[in-house]
């Protein structure tokens, strides 16, 4: 008996401090140094990159004298499933000139993160605004309060 519970105890102590440890997420691309450093501006073509690299994560849809390919990874620790932190974020931005090789590449790390503010207020749309009853009643009824006809 005592030693069941001891084995229970061990159990419950294990499980507990599983709990704490964070999940670590990784997402994207991981780029290894090796791989960057053999990419040579003036020198690389597009397709060597790709078959270095890779297919890039996103390519630039404003297209002005070059393409510039991304190449972006993430990597976070989660504790609960609404408390995720992000611990490390690479972005490769790779320029291509018009004959196709590298022109320059940019790394860019958690350090160049900036924060994005999200707008709170809400379109307005047409038609009329129902109350909580009239929504009830409206849906019981089939339709027609604040149709607008």
């Amino acid at each position: 008996m005592i030693r069941s519970v001891l084995i229970l105890i061990s159990l419950l102590c294990v499980l507990t401090a599983q709990a704490c440890t964070p999940t670590k997420i990784t997402r994207g691309h991981h780029l290894e140094p090796e791989d960057l450093a053999r990419i040579q501006p003036g020198v690389t073509t597009q397709q060597q990159v790709s078959d270095i690299l890779g297919s890039p994560s996103s390519v630039a849809t404003f297209k002005s004298h070059a393409d510039i390919w991304y190449y972006i990874s993430k990597k976070s620790e989660r504790y609960t499933e609404l408390d995720e932190s992000t611990v490390d974020q690479q972005v490769v931005a790779i320029t291509f000139d018009p004959q196709g090789r590298v022109e320059e590449m940019k790394n860019y790390n958690l350090d160049d993160a900036r924060d994005i503010s999200y707008v709170s207020r809400e379109t307005p749309t047409q038609g009329a605004k129902l109350g909580f009853f009239e929504q009830l009643f409206n849906s019981l009824l089939g339709g027609g309060l604040g149709s607008g006809g």
